[in-house]
C-alpha cells in the first residue's frame, strides 16, 4: 500500500494522503531515510512528498478520510479450505471492523487494495453493514486489483499497463 499512496500523494498533490499502520516501527521507518521496503523509485517519491501531502501515523483517521484503502497483508491460508491456495483474510476482517467501529456517521468510499479473492468486496460489505448497523455511516465498497510487480512498482503505477474501468 505504501508505494501506491506515495504516487497518489506525487500525482495529487492537493490530496492529503494519510498511511497509518499499527507497527510503529514501520511508521517510523517510513518517517526516515531507511524505508521499510525497497522498491526502485519509491524513496525520491516519499521524500518528495512526506510532510507535504503524505504522511505516515499511527494514528486513525478515517473519521477525516473521504476514501480509505484497506492494504493488508493476505498470505496463502495454511489452515483449512483452501490451504496453499487461497488468500488468508484474518488481517481483513479486522481492519475492516476497526473502520465500522471509528466511522459512524458520515459517507466513506473503502477500497479493498490488497491481494484478495474475487468479490472479498461481498464480505468486506457485509462486515460493515454487520457492524455499523446502530449509526448514520454509509460506506460505499470498490476493489482496485493488485497487478504491480516487485522491482517495478513505481513505473507500473507511474505508468500502467492496464485501467480497469
Amino acid at each position: 500500500g505504501g508505494p501506491t499512496m506515495a504516487v497518489i500523494a506525487k500525482n495529487c498533490p492537493r490530496i492529503k494522503v494519510t498511511v497509518y499502520d499499527l507497527n510503529q516501527a514501520r511508521i517510523d521507518a517510513w518517517n526516515s531515510d531507511k524505508l521499510p521496503i525497497y522498491e526502485p523509485g519509491l524513496e525520491e517519491v516519499v521524500k518528495a512528498q512526506r510532510g507535504k501531502n503524505l504522511f505516515f501515523t499511527t494514528v486513525e483517521h478515517y473519521k477525516e478520510a473521504d476514501i480509505i484503502f484497506i492494504s493488508v497483508n493476505t498470505p496463502t491460508k495454511t489452515y483449512g479450505m483452501g490451504a496453499g491456495r487461497a488468500a488468508d483474510l484474518k488481517f481483513m476482517e479486522p481492519a475492516v471492523r476497526r473502520i465500522a467501529e471509528v466511522v459512524t456517521e458520515g459517507n466513506k468510499i473503502i477500497v479493498e487494495k490488497s491481494t484478495v479473492p474475487v468479490r472479498c468486496s461481498v464480505a468486506v460489505k457485509a462486515i460493515l453493514k454487520a457492524c455499523s448497523d446502530k449509526t448514520s455511516a454509509t460506506f460505499q465498497v470498490l476493489s482496485n486489483p493488485e497487478f504491480l510487480a516487485e522491482g517495478t512498482a513505481i513505473a507500473d503505477l507511474q505508468a500502467p499497463d492496464r485501467v480497469l474501468i
